[in-house]
């Protein structure tokens, strides 16, 4: 049987899907800082903010 290939899932399922969107390099450099001081990546950070959002949203 062959090995897999492809990126390794990380988390419960996988990241197949993009987005992209510009923004003002002052939000750029907030993104960074915000990476840098909790020590996460950015797909993390992206993600929590979203879940956040998402429950305040719909008030889970």
């Amino acid at each position: 049987m062959s090995p897999r290939t492809g990126r390794p899932i990380v988390g419960e399922s996988p990241k197949s899907s993009q987005i992209g969107f510009r923004v003002a390099q002052q939000t750029v450099e907030k993104f960074e800082e915000c990476k840098r001081i909790s020590g996460k990546t950015k797909v993390e950070l992206f993600e929590e903010m979203v879940d956040d959002l998402h429950n305040k949203l719909t008030k889970k």
